[in-house]
């Protein structure tokens, strides 16, 4: 009978030993969890301030290829769309890859509005692409305006959203630092809070 007790002792601390390991492995994913999200919240912000600079540089590329090359627009967005999709990789390549998306539709689409083909590109942009509603809607405001209009006004539309894209860049980028540290101190504190609460 003693040994019997013994051995079933041994079992039973063998299983509970198992379940304690599941729990502490149980409570490292989520303490991981924690912190990858807190890093995943800054990089999202760190990109969105990325692909700003990048929409502003193609829009900077663009004007100068319609005013000073003399470009048609179907072909300043072949040119301008091709160098940053070829030099980006990633997210980063979407905005390159946006310009040839519509210049293949202008050239397949011919009656169909500028503005039109546009906006329709816009929408079929990754869910996940780290621009927020403000970012979206002024890249829409240019392609809305920027179509079928004389150089003169398309120099003008492409300044005014320069304009937007500066203001927006000057604010994330003042705000960036402080956020994307914010962010990722919480995920450190939150991972620790739920090893000490649950441990």
């Amino acid at each position: 009978m003693i040994a019997g007790n013994g051995s079933c002792s041994r079992e039973v601390m063998r299983l509970f030993s198992g379940r304690e390991d599941m729990k502490y492995l149980g409570l490292l994913c989520m303490a991981t969890a924690a912190v990858a999200g807190g890093f995943l919240m800054a990089g999202e912000w760190e990109m969105r301030v990325k692909l700003l600079g990048i929409f502003r540089q193609m829009a900077v590329y663009l004007k100068a290829r319609i005013l000073y090359s003399n470009e048609t627009l179907p072909e300043a967005l072949k040119e301008v769309g091709n160098r940053f999709a070829d030099e980006s990789s990633g997210m980063a390549a979407e905005a390159g890859l946006f310009f040839l998306r519509v210049e293949k539709r202008m050239e397949k689409e011919k009656g169909r509005p500028f503005s039109e083909i546009w906006v329709e590109e816009t929408e079929k942009f990754p869910d996940d692409l780290p621009l927020r509603k403000q970012d979206l809607e002024a890249i829409r405001t240019l392609g809305k305006n920027l179509g079928y209009a004389d150089k003169k006004t398309q120099e003008r539309t492409i300044l005014f959203y320069l304009e937007q894209t500066d203001d927006s860049l000057a604010f994330l980028k003042k705000e960036m630092e402080g956020r994307t540290k914010l962010y990722r101190s919480l995920g450190m504190a939150a991972g620790l809070f739920i090893l000490v609460l649950f441990a």
